[in-house]
C-alpha cells in the first residue's frame, strides 16, 4: 500500500470501519480485511447480511476510493458510513455546508465534530505533504464527510445494492497544486463524469460590466424602476453593458409561479417591450432574468393554467409537498423548452437559475436523489443550450450534488450572497470566495456575486471583483451608483480586463483564520507573466505585516519584477526573496500590479488607472530608469 492510500485509509477513514444501515434503522459493523496488486488496494467484508468492498484506485499521487454493498435486505437512505476523522492533521482548510446545502463555507477546525452539516472539500497539511480531500458524486448516491464518517447519501429507502465512486484524495508538496492534481485525476478516471473548468466555455457577454435588480429593488422590480435606474446610469455616463431582472418579475402566488408570461401589474407594456426599449433607449446589449431551478421558490400553483397545461412536465414532491419539474429527461425538458421559446422571443438573452442547492430534496421519496439531479440539469442545461447559446448564472448551487452534474454549462456563484446591511458582510463575502475558488475554480467558472458602489464597503467590495478573474457587476439602488468606484474597477469602457484564474489566498494564508490570527488577508491572480496582488484588513484595528514575496503562488523565484500600488503610486523593484512591510489601518486595502522585468530595462506596463492594472487589455514599454 502506498503511503498515500496508507494516510487516506488509516488516518483519514479511521482503518476502514464501514457500517451498514439498514431501512428498519438497525446497523451492522463490517469487519474487513485488505488486498493490494500494485495498483488497486481492495477492504472486504462481509457480515450474515451485508457484503460490503471498498476499493481505492491510485496512482503515486492520487486516488479514487469506491465503494460497493449487497445486502439480503433493504438499506436505509444513508446505507453505509466509513468512520473518518482529520486531526491527524497539522493544519486544514475544511469546506462544509451551514444552514442549508446551497453554500459552501470554510474553517480551520480539525475537529470534525466541529463542522457544519457535511464537508465535500478538504486541504489537510501533514509536514510537508498537503493532501487534496473531495467526495464525489455517483448515478444514485452523493457522498460527504460529518461527524460520523464519509457517508453516501440515496435518498430513497429499500434498495439492496449500492455501488459509486465515494471520494478523491491527492498528496502534493504544493497545497494549490494537490486540489487542481486532485480534480483533474477524478474526471481523467471518470469518478467525475463533467467537464472541468477548462471544458467550459466562458460566456463573452461577461466580459462587459453589468447591473442586477436584486439589491436594488429585491422582489419588487418594475418596468418603470428598471428605466429610471438605466436613466441614471446614462446620465452618469456609467459602462453597464448586461443587466440582469431578478426574482419578482413573475406572477406568482404564495411564492409559487402561475404563469410563464410576466406579471402585468409590475410590467404593463409586457416584458417583450420593455426589453426592446431597454436595448434600444439604453444601450444595453444584453438581458436577462431570474427563475428557480424548480421555476420558483416553491414549485408551480396548483390552481394555476400552467399547471393544467404542462401536467404531464410536473410532478408533486412528498418531501417539499409542492408540484415541481418531474423526474423524466424528455418531458421535463418540454417545460424548459416552452418556457425558454417564451423569453427569448421577448428579447430574453441569458437566464439566472437560483435555489439549485434545493435540487435532490424535490425527488426524495420519488427516486434515488442523483437521479433526479442529473436529470433536471440535464434538461435544463439543454434548454439554455438551444435558447441561450449556455449563458447562465446558476446560483445557490454549491453542493458537489450540483457541481459535478452539470453538464454544460460554465458559470456558478462561488459564495453566498453581498449582504449590503449585515454588519461584517464584506469580510465574510470575501473569505468565501477567495478560499471557495481553490476547489471550485476547479470544476466552474466563479461568479464573485454582485456589489454596491455607492454605499456598503464599495472600495474593498470593488477590488475584490477586479481581482476576481469572473464577472463584474453592481446592485446598486436608483441614485446610490458611484461612478468614481467604478472606473478604477472596469475603466472607462466597462471592459473589465478579466485575469487568467480565480482570486485565492496566497500560501501564508492557505491554513490561517486571518482575522483570529490578526494577518492580513492576501488573495493573488496573473496575466500571463503579470501578477496581481490585492490586500485586505479585516480586522478591527490597525494591522504591520511584513512578508516576503514568495507567498504569491504566481512569483517565479528566477524573475525580477516590479510592482506598482496603485493607492500609494509606488514602485519597487522586487525578486520573490524580497520583503514587503505593510500597515493597514482597519477595513483599508492595497492593490498591487506586478510585472516581470524585460532584459533588465523595462516593463510592459498596463492601466494604472485601474486598480489591477495588469488586466488590461493594451500595455506600454516603461524602462526602469522612467520610474525606479
Amino acid at each position: 500500500m502506498n503511503k498515500l492510500v496508507k494516510t487516506a485509509a488509516n488516518s483519514l477513514l479511521k482503518g476502514i470501519n464501514p457500517v451498514v444501515y439498514f431501512e428498519d434503522g438497525s446497523t451492522q459493523r463490517i469487519p474487513v480485511s485488505f488486498f493490494d496488486d500494485g495498483k488497486t488496494v481492495s477492504w472486504f467484508g462481509k457480515s450474515k447480511d451485508a457484503e460490503v468492498v471498498l476499493k481505492a484506485e491510485y496512482t503515486e499521487e492520487s486516488a479514487v476510493f469506491y465503494i460497493d454493498v449487497k445486502s439480503t435486505r433493504p438499506l436505509g437512505d444513508k446505507p453505509v458510513i466509513v468512520p473518518a476523522e482529520t486531526d491527524f492533521a497539522d493544519n486544514a482548510l475544511i469546506y462544509h455546508h451551514c444552514g442549508g446545502p446551497c453554500w459552501m463555507y470554510c474553517t480551520w477546525d480539525i475537529q470534525i465534530k466541529n463542522h457544519g452539516e457535511k464537508s465535500e472539500n478538504m486541504l489537510l497539511r501533514l509536514g510537508d505533504d498537503h493532501y487534496a480531500v473531495t467526495t464525489l458524486v455517483g448515478t444514485q448516491h452523493r457522498s460527504a464527510i460529518d461527524k460520523d464518517g464519509l457517508f453516501c447519501y440515496v435518498g430513497t429507502k429499500g434498495s439492496t445494492c449500492f455501488f459509486g465512486p465515494v471520494m478523491a484524495v491527492t498528496v502534493a508538496s504544493d497545497p494549490l497544486k494537490s486540489m487542481e492534481i486532485n480534480y483533474r485525476h477524478a474526471r481523467e478516471v471518470g469518478a467525475i463524469r463533467v467537464p472541468l473548468r477548462d471544458g467550459r466555455e466562458y460566456p463573452e457577454m461577461f466580459e462587459d460590466f453589468g447591473w442586477c435588480s436584486w439589491n436594488a429593488f429585491y422582489q419588487q422590480p418594475t418596468s418603470e424602476k428598471i428605466y429610471a435606474k438605466l436613466d441614471e446610469l446614462k446620465d452618469k455616463n456609467i459602462p453597464v453593458k448586461w443587466i440582469i431582472i431578478d426574482d419578482g418579475w413573475s406572477p406568482v402566488e404564495g411564492n409559487k409561479l402561475k404563469a410563464f408570461e410576466e406579471d402585468r401589474e409590475k410590467f404593463p407594456e409586457g416584458l417583450k417591450e420593455c426589453i426592446r426599449r431597454i436595448k434600444e433607449d439604453y444601450g444595453i446589449e444584453k438581458v436577462g432574468v431570474w427563475h428557480t431551478i424548480h421555476a420558483y421558490w416553491q414549485g408551480i400553483h396548483p390552481d394555476s393554467e400552467l399547471n393544467k397545461s404542462h401536467a404531464d412536465s410536473l410532478v408533486f414532491s412528498p418531501e417539499w409537498g409542492r408540484i415541481v419539474p418531474v423526474n423524466d429527461l424528455d418531458k421535463q425538458y418540454k417545460f424548459w423548452d416552452d418556457w425558454h421559446s417564451y423569453l427569448s422571443d421577448c428579447g430574453v438573452d441569458f437566464v439566472k437559475v437560483d435555489n439549485q442547492g434545493g435540487c435532490g430534496y424535490l425527488y426524495i421519496g420519488i427516486c434515488p436523489v442523483m437521479e433526479g439531479v442529473w436529470i433536471n440539469h440535464e434538461a435544463i442545461e439543454r434548454s439554455i443550450n438551444k435558447h441561450f447559446g449556455g449563458t447562465v448564472i446558476n446560483c445557490m448551487g454549491m453542493d458537489l450534488e450540483n457541481v459535478q452534474t452539470r453538464p454544460y454549462t460554465a458559470m456558478n456563484r462561488n459564495s453566498d450572497d453581498f449582504y449590503p446591511d449585515r454588519e461584517n458582510g464584506f469580510e465574510m463575502h470575501l473569505r468565501q470566495n477567495i478560499y471557495n475558488a481553490i476547489w471550485h475554480s476547479q470544476v466552474m467558472h466563479c461568479d464573485y456575486d454582485m456589489w454596491w458602489s455607492g454605499k456598503s464597503d464599495p472600495v474593498q467590495s470593488g477590488l475584490l471583483r477586479a481581482i476576481s478573474g469572473g464577472p463584474i457587476y453592481i446592485s446598486d439602488a436608483t441614485g446610490d451608483t458611484n461612478r468614481d468606484n467604478i472606473i478604477p474597477v472596469v475603466g472607462e469602457n466597462g471592459d473589465i480586463c478579466r485575469l487568467d484564474h480565480y482570486a485565492m489566498p496566497t500560501y501564508d494564508c492557505i491554513y490561517i483564520d486571518c482575522k483570529k490570527d490578526r494577518k492580513l488577508v492576501k488573495t493573488f491572480n496573473s496575466k500571463g507573466d503579470a501578477v496581481a496582488v490585492a490586500l485586505f484588513n479585516i480586522c478591527n484595528e490597525d494591522i504591520s505585516e511584513t512578508f516576503k514575496w514568495n507567498v504569491v503562488p504566481d512569483i517565479k523565484a528566477d524573475t525580477e519584477y516590479v510592482a506598482y500600488e496603485y493607492f500609494t503610486k509606488k514602485y519597487t523593484r522586487i525578486t520573490a526573496d524580497s520583503e514587503e512591510a505593510v500597515t493597514l489601518g482597519a477595513g483599508d486595502v492595497r492593490a498591487y500590479s506586478i510585472y516581470p522585468i524585460i532584459d533588465g530595462e523595462y516593463i510592459n506596463f498596463g492601466d494604472s488607472s485601474r486598480y489591477i492594472g495588469i488586466g488590461a487589455r493594451e500595455t506600454k514599454k516603461v524602462l526602469l530608469s522612467e520610474i525606479l
